[in-house]
């Protein structure tokens, strides 16, 4: 039951950074501003919110893994042989040809953001909370940040799977 109000407590900050603004203070524009109760909050809970995220941490690798086959899969044994078969029988589909070119455009930017995520959260578990709070925080944003930039990349390939499924579906109907 503790573990459960430590959690409830550590999303809770999370989601108070997320819903809040950024307020700068004269010649602190790279600073983020945290209230006093953010950031007693997050040295009172640093041991826990630091497991939590070495978690999370552990399950995002574990998902970039699986996605990052996914879509090598996807890419590799579905859009491109289909395409080159397509070429080798003299059937001209542009569509398919561009949402192959957009897939493996935003296939690489899913890769290199994961990349650059998951070093923002890394440095994000290495900052000590207890003693800079206000680094933490700031790196949590960060983390946060680039954690959206890659959930952007898994929808907009969830699109592009599913504009390749109607394509497929059109030709396969002579349209």
């Amino acid at each position: 039951m503790k573990k459960l109000k430590v959690l409830v407590l550590v999303v809770a900050v999370i989601c108070v950074g997320s819903f809040g603004f950024k307020a700068f203070a004269e010649g602190e524009e790279d600073q983020p501003i945290i209230t006093d109760t953010q950031r007693e909050t997050i040295i009172d809970h640093c041991d826990a919110m630091r497991d939590n995220l070495k978690s999370l941490q552990r399950v995002d690798s574990r998902t970039r893994v699986y996605l990052g086959r996914y879509y090598e899969t996807i890419l590799t044994n579905f859009i491109t042989p289909l395409n080159l078969r397509l070429v080798e029988n003299n059937i001209s589909n542009p569509g398919l040809l561009e949402n192959q070119t957009n897939f493996a455009n935003k296939r690489t930017n899913f890769v290199n953001n994961f990349i650059v995520y998951q070093q923002a959260l890394e440095e994000l578990v290495n900052t000590n909370c207890k003693s800079e709070p206000d680094k933490f925080y700031e790196r949590l944003l960060t983390a946060r940040e680039k954690r959206q930039a890659v959930n952007k990349d898994v929808t907009k390939l969830r699109a592009l799977t599913d504009e390749q499924v109607k394509l497929v579906e059109n030709l396969k109907d002579g349209q």
